[in-house]
């Protein structure tokens, strides 16, 4: 018997026949990703976001806020072809270097895509900002690119929490947003007394109210620590009022808004219109200071000026502590640290104090300025001008008594001695000192007339 074997038709298997339909969906350029290397695919993305940056025609805005609970500088960004970028913003800082700066950039990949400012700029000089404690960048993460065209950065820094950074085009309106003229007058006033803080007020017009405020403008931080009324200056109420800002055209803008009864006079605030300048001085000293104050109008309506003042409701509170401390970094001259100077000139200074009404073991007080001196054995020496004070608003004048008291370990040299007398006479000279609340514990001693000034922390 012959047994024929007859050909079986075999079904095609069903996954060989997905995979099938699978090929016949796809298209060329799904393939083309996988057949170009790990370098390609980078120098592709990288070109992608290169192109990406230097497309819209007017560039980008960004308001840049480096760190929570801080204030926001408006950037406006111009990147090139040839790897430059024009960097405009409202930062006055370095007589207005960094209005407008062109730099390079780079856009490199380590984990993911990096834009980086390659040279010094507006971005450096905030991460460099309080010893590189602000929280600020100049080498982002490039997250991702939004459906409304706008793209997002995150600092690349940040171990937790990044700061985040939303570029969005912008229009030929942006380019004249920059608070230009408003920053040129914030700090033409901060620099008027040359103190460590600025220290301004906003008397209004139509109202018998005074605002006391201080500026930090490299933080775009704005506080008012007092208020009072125009017609009775020691009609007073402390604030502890504290908000980020930023400026737009010719405003300061609060983050925060101001609202209330103050000295029994109900008023709200969002920020200011700063407009024309009003020349001033400053009759303290043997020579006028020159000062500037500014017109300008609230956000609900009232007409204020703005200036710079010797005078601050909340000075006074420094008699609220009996101790205050600091190192020598604190001492200042035209609100620059003299570090250097008071240490070359006093031997191992370690800390500038000041005693208010401190109470002795024996039930006595004591009221005395001056450092305490580490010398060179590693004794302790606190060398010590007594003072009976005489306090008027924050004006703080010290009749001092004949020679500079030592308690301590030990005796300090006579040209020590003599140091401390010469940096206590810098701070207290012609009876001109005034005393700023900078924040809770903390004042500044200022002598406008001597340029001389030291920012002291209560120890409770």
């Amino acid at each position: 018997m012959v047994i024929m074997y007859l050909p079986i038709k075999k079904s095609i298997p069903l996954t060989l026949f997905c995979f099938v339909l699978l090929l016949s969906g796809c298209k060329d350029d799904d393939f083309n990703k996988f057949d170009k290397s790990a370098d390609e695919r980078i120098a592709e993305a990288k070109a992608n976001l290169k192109s990406s940056l230097v497309d819209p025609a007017h560039g980008w805005k960004l308001l840049y806020t480096p760190q929570e609970g801080y204030g926001s500088f408006l950037v406006l960004l111009d990147f090139q072809d040839d790897n430059k970028v024009t960097i405009k913003t409202d930062l006055g800082a370095d007589d207005g270097k960094f209005y407008e700066q062109t730099v390079g950039y780079r856009i490199d990949s380590s984990l993911g895509l990096e834009l980086i400012m390659e040279n010094y700029s507006f971005f450096a000089y905030l991460f460099e900002f309080d010893r590189a404690t602000f929280g600020a960048e100049f080498e982002f993460n490039y997250v991702r690119k939004n459906e409304n065209g706008s793209l997002l950065f995150s600092s690349k820094s940040d171990a937790s929490n990044p700061t985040q950074l939303l570029f969005e085009e912008a229009t030929e309106n942006d380019l004249n947003a920059l608070g230009l003229q408003v920053a040129q007058k914030l700090t033409t006033m901060t620099a008027d007394l040359h103190k460590i803080t600025t220290s301004l007020q906003m008397t209004y017009t139509n109202k018998d109210l005074i605002f006391y405020m201080s500026l930090q403008e490299s933080y775009r931080v704005l506080t008012i620590s007092s208020a009072s009324r125009k017609s009775n200056t020691a009609n007073t109420q402390q604030l502890n009022f504290t908000t980020g800002y930023y400026l737009k055209n010719d405003s300061i803008v609060f983050d925060t808004p101001l609202a209330g009864t103050f000295v029994g006079i109900a008023t709200s605030l969002k920020g200011v219109q700063v407009k024309g300048l009003e020349n001033t001085e400053l009759n303290l000293c043997a020579d006028p200071i020159p000062l500037h104050a500014y017109r300008g109008v609230t956000s609900a309506g009232d007409n204020v000026l703005l200036e710079t003042s010797v005078a601050d409701a909340s000075g006074a509170t420094f008699t609220d502590y009996d101790f205050f401390s600091a190192p020598p970094a604190n001492v200042a001259y035209l609100g620059e640290s003299a570090y250097e100077q008071v240490t070359a000139d006093i031997n191992t200074p370690t800390h500038i104090q000041l005693y208010y009404n401190y109470s002795l073991g024996d039930g006595s007080v004591l009221n005395a300025i001056g450092f305490r001196i580490q010398n060179p054995d590693g004794t302790i020496t606190f060398a010590l001008w007594e003072f009976v004070p005489i306090l008027e608003d924050n004006n703080l004048k010290f009749n001092f008594a004949p020679e500079i008291s030592q308690f301590g370990d030990a005796q300090t040299s006579a040209a020590n001695l003599a140091a401390v007398q010469t940096y206590i006479e810098h701070l207290t000279d012609g009876g001109t000192t005034y005393v700023f609340r900078y924040s809770d514990g903390v004042y500044e001693f200022s002598n406008p007339c001597t340029g001389w000034s030291t920012l002291l922390i209560s120890s409770q």
